[in-house]
Parts: structure tokens; sequence; C-alpha cells
């Protein structure tokens, strides 16, 4: 994958993780999440950066497997594992922070007779991990007289900070609700937390004592309906490419696996070295761009395993090797995910992780 690099602008994410530090205020909780290698953009680099900056209290992963990894190169923040872990005593760090959300866990971290900390999960409503709102205080009732356990934190998850601010309200009502619970029966909670990107600008009593900051972090807006001209985000990745070969068809050629593209003129085609592996989605057949040379270029047939064509005939100087922005600047996030039939997340997640991460001071 030599041909092809991602560029991740340190300065970029630094902003965006400053931009949320005052907007959240400086006495809450920021935690910044790095799983799935960091939405694309490299979970060790991210978090080491993270790490330096000292803007943040913890860092969030998606399981033990990634906190261990930010352990095994010299991360030094907290590290919080937001969703599942192995009960497994020879994986299992004090340093770690871990999420509990049935008696077993809990049980099994006490008996491992060392001071842990952990964050009960409680489910409001989008039905996922998590004990459900109503059974949670009787859980927290009997995890909390379990030796060696501190809890840290008591959360939740948003199912549509996005776009339901009603539903949002009812969630966090829940989360309120369960807080006055356990401090009437005194169980110490240091966190209560929810607010994901979207929900810290969208709702402001979503904040509690922390925010998990997920998307935005990377610059990027969860949806167009809670962009605000208040809060300058700058998204950080680009993902380049080079072209490895161009040749002239004449008009009538097929271009890719079932000839679904013929053209239609002499045209002028070049291939570049990405494909659905690399994380260029197959739905861009046909429909998708790239942009070269302060032009953007269509991709004609469909998109291959490894390889990908496009019509290069409005460039008169292009040639191999010449960079091609697959996305950044030119082609956003939201523009590709559209041409995906999916969400910005989910395109920038899924560019290989075997495609080298390379930082860049903007």
């Amino acid at each position: 994958m030599g041909f092809t690099r991602v560029e991740i602008n340190k300065k970029n994410i630094l902003h965006n993780l400053r931009s949320f530090r005052k907007l959240i205020g400086e006495d809450r909780v920021l935690m910044p999440v790095v799983k799935s290698n960091a939405y694309g953009h490299g979970m060790v680099q991210v978090a080491r950066l993270i790490d330096e900056s000292g803007l943040a209290d913890k860092i969030c992963t998606v399981n033990d497997t990634e906190a261990l990894e930010l352990m095994k190169n010299g991360v030094k923040s907290p590290v919080f594992i937001l969703s599942y872990w192995e009960k497994n005593k020879k994986l299992i760090n004090n340093k770690i922070e871990y999420p509990v959300y049935d008696l077993g866990q809990a049980k099994f971290l006490s008996g491992l007779g060392k001071k842990i900390k952990i964050h009960l999960k409680v489910d409001t409503g989008t039905s996922r991990l998590g004990v459900l709102s109503k059974d949670f205080v009787d859980f927290a009732k009997k995890v909390a007289p379990l030796p060696f356990l501190e809890i840290e934190g008591v959360f939740t998850h948003y199912a549509n900070s996005e776009e339901d601010n009603q539903f949002t309200r009812e969630q966090t009502e829940k989360l309120a609700n369960v807080s006055q619970e356990l401090n009437k029966l005194g169980i110490k909670v240091k966190t209560f937390h929810a607010a994901c990107s979207a929900a810290s600008i969208s709702s402001p009593d979503t904040l509690f004592d922390g925010v998990r900051l997920g998307l935005g972090l990377y610059g990027l807006w969860p949806t167009k309906k809670i962009k605000v001209e208040s809060l300058e985000l700058k998204p950080a990745l680009t993902w380049k490419t080079k072209i490895i070969q161009i040749k002239e068809l004449d008009k009538g050629n097929y271009v890719g696996y079932g000839c679904t593209h013929q053209t239609n003129a002499k045209t002028k085609m070049a291939v570049l070295p990405v494909g659905y592996n690399e994380g260029y989605d197959r739905l861009l057949s046909n429909k998708g761009e790239v942009y070269i040379k302060g032009e953007r270029c269509k991709v004609i047939g469909r998109v291959c395993m490894n390889l990908t064509m496009i019509d290069v005939s409005p460039l008169s100087d292009v040639k191999v090797g010449d960079e091609v922005e697959l996305m950044g600047n030119n082609i956003t996030p939201e523009e590709f995910a559209s041409w995906a039939e999916t969400i910005n997340y989910e395109v920038i997640t899924r560019i290989n992780p075997l495609i080298p991460r390379t930082e860049v001071q903007g």
C-alpha cells in the first residue's frame, strides 16, 4: 500500500480538542474516543497526541484489546473501555477503567483483590449494552459493597441525539433520576456521563460531569442539523493515492468487471491502486469522484478489490505518479458517504488500517 496514505493533521485535532474543552468548561471530564483505529485516523498516533497535549482527562477505547495496545505504546492517560472486555485475569490492568453492566463482571473484578475503577452502564433507551434504567438502582446496590471496586462513573449512551431532542431529553431525565437515587443511598459516583459530540453541541443539559468526544474530535459534524457557527471544527483526515497507469481508450471500450461502463468517446483513463479492500466502497462504482490537479474526475466501471479506474480526460498534463485525493477538503467524507449510501462515521472508519497514517502539521 505504499502508493496510498492517510494524512492526519495534528494541528486540527488539537484545535478541535481545545474547542470542545472550551465548550464544556474546565470542570467537566473530557474523554476523547479513539476506538476503531481512532475513527480511521490511527489509534496510537491520536492517543499519543491527546496524551501529550494535556487537554483531556481520559481516553476511550471500545475494548480491552485496544486499551492494552495503548498501554503497550506508552500512553499515560487513564483509559476507559466503552463496551466489552474479557474475563481473563492476565489481561486486567488497574490503570484501565472498566464498564460493568452485569453482576458477574463486578464480582470477577472484585475477586482479583486489587483496586479497580469501574463505570456502571445504564440503558436509558438505546437498548444496547447496559442495565435497564428500571433495574439499575437495585443493580448498583449489589455492586457498591463489593471490595476493591471504585465506582468511578455511571454512564449511558444516547440513541438519537443528532435528530430527536425529545427522546434525548427522556434519556437525560432517566440518568438524572438515577443520579438522585444513588445520592440518596449514599453510593458515591465521581462522574456521570452521557454526552457524545452531537449531544454536547445541541443539548447542554446532557453534559452532566463529562463528555465522550468522538466524531467532533476529528473535525466532522454528526449531521448538518446540529452544525453551529459558534463552534469551528477542522477536519483532520486526507486520504491520498497515486496514479499507477494511464491509457487511451477508443470509443466503445468496456471498463472493469461486469462491463458496466462503456466509453462514448475517446477516453483517457487512469488506474488507481485502491479498491474496496482499502475501504474505497464498491458503491462508488460509476458515480464517485476523485480530485486531481484542481479537477474532479469520475470513477468509471466497477470499483475492484484493489483497483479503481477514473476518467482523466479533462486533464491535459496528467501522468503516472500524480497525486490523487480520494477524501479530504475537496472530496469530503460527507460527499463520499452520500455516494456510498451511508454516514461519514463509516467511510472514515473503514479505511484499511494497514494504510500508513502520516502526521502532518497543517
